[in-house]
């Protein structure tokens, strides 16, 4: 993925932050190394171990990863920003179910040195945000549609960072099967 994403930083006059799902095996020294040395200046790490089945780390298992990103930065003297992930929301079938755990899981990304905390999917749900919102002091990052969703809206929720993750190569998806529409056989 550092490999992947050199060309790209070294093409852009702005900060780049890399999205290193849950590290891909990596120990936290290793990856904010790599990620240094690439040219990156931020890392947004999820709890969903993709290489280990999919299992979603435990709260202090992955608070402690977060810690050593967190310390490795510190220890190299560079400010990475570290935007801990987490997907229980997204896993659970009801989202307001996993509410307190999510935000205990959030709290503890927040102490271990997280920057920013990123609760997976739902940015639909004014409710949950301003929950999660009122219960960090950090920013909370939420994924934000280009369409369908407001800036002022999420702004007034109290979120304080947005990004698109896939929503917007989605909505791209979108209006280029608009377009081939008439082409289809």
């Amino acid at each position: 993925m550092l490999t992947a994403v050199r060309p790209i930083i070294a093409a852009v006059d702005v900060p780049v932050s890399v999205d290193l799902e849950a590290g891909y095996g990596q120990e936290p020294a290793d990856l904010v190394a790599g990620l240094i040395e690439v040219g990156g200046v931020g890392l947004n790490v999820e709890d969903t171990v993709h290489s280990d089945g999919g299992r979603v780390r435990g709260t202090q298992e992955h608070a402690s990863y977060v810690a050593g990103l967190r310390a490795a930065a510190d220890d190299a003297g560079v400010p990475v920003w570290v935007n801990g992930r987490t997907d229980l929301f997204l896993h659970a079938k009801d989202a307001s179910g996993v509410l307190d755990e999510a935000i205990e899981r959030l709290r503890a990304l927040e102490q271990a040195g997280a920057d920013s905390v990123y609760p997976v999917g739902i940015q639909d749900d004014d409710d949950l945000l301003t929950a999660v919102t009122g219960a960090v002091a950090v920013p909370v990052n939420s994924t934000a549609h280009p369409v369908r969703h407001d800036r002022e809206r999420f702004r007034r929720l109290g979120v304080g960072r947005i990004t698109y993750g896939p929503l917007l190569q989605f909505a791209m998806t979108d209006a280029m099967k608009n377009m081939l529409g008439p082409w289809a056989p």
